[in-house]
């Protein structure tokens, strides 16, 4: 099941990046050309706990993995950004982090809550096992998280989203499925 699952994940890593997906169209509007996702593998920093409060950097922006306080954030939509080093911790337990920069097009923002509200649950967990909030910190005005893989845009693309979302959850390190407590 979980050879299945990743070979699925690469072949939508391998699609996105090619620029495939057989004319999906954004679900801000019709097709647009120009949005392509990046499609990025992170390397592993680690799952190593520190002290809630820590001050923590990351090599990567935004992290796929590092370390992370040994409490997580709840699996739902926050208004207000969680700290990386919660929804770090919910990587480690095969969660998706949906991330938008607070500066991003209301369209975009709007697209990409679109995408995360309509995220099937995850089967082994009884709920989506994912969160979204925004990180003023993104390089892009969006990003979604997986342990380890990174899909970047400045736009769009749900059935991208939820092909990356449903291929790599589920495959972090550890598998809990219970909620968080944070923020």
């Amino acid at each position: 099941m979980r050879i299945s699952r990743a070979l699925a994940a690469i072949g939508v890593v391998l699609l996105m990046a090619c620029g495939g997906g057989g004319g999906a169209s954004p679900v801000n509007g019709p097709t647009d050309p120009t949005c392509s996702a990046v499609v990025t593998p992170v390397p592993n920093e680690g799952w190593s706990h520190v002290p809630e409060g820590s001050v923590v950097s990351y090599r990567a922006n935004p992290p796929a993995s590092g370390p992370h306080y040994p409490v997580w954030a709840r699996y739902q939509e926050h208004a207000v950004t969680v700290a990386r080093p919660y929804w770090v911790h919910n990587l480690e337990h095969g969660a998706i982090v949906f991330l938008y920069r607070p500066d991003a097009p209301a369209a975009v923002v709007s697209a990409l809550r679109d995408a995360y509200q309509s995220l099937p649950n995850d089967p082994a967990c009884g709920h989506r096992r994912a969160l979204l909030t925004p990180d003023p910190s993104l390089p892009r005005a969006t990003a979604v998280v997986a342990a380890d893989f990174v899909v970047a845009a400045d736009c769009v693309n749900a059935a991208a989203i939820r092909d990356f979302a449903t291929g790599r959850r589920g495959l972090g390190p550890e598998q809990v499925c219970a909620d968080g407590t944070r923020p």
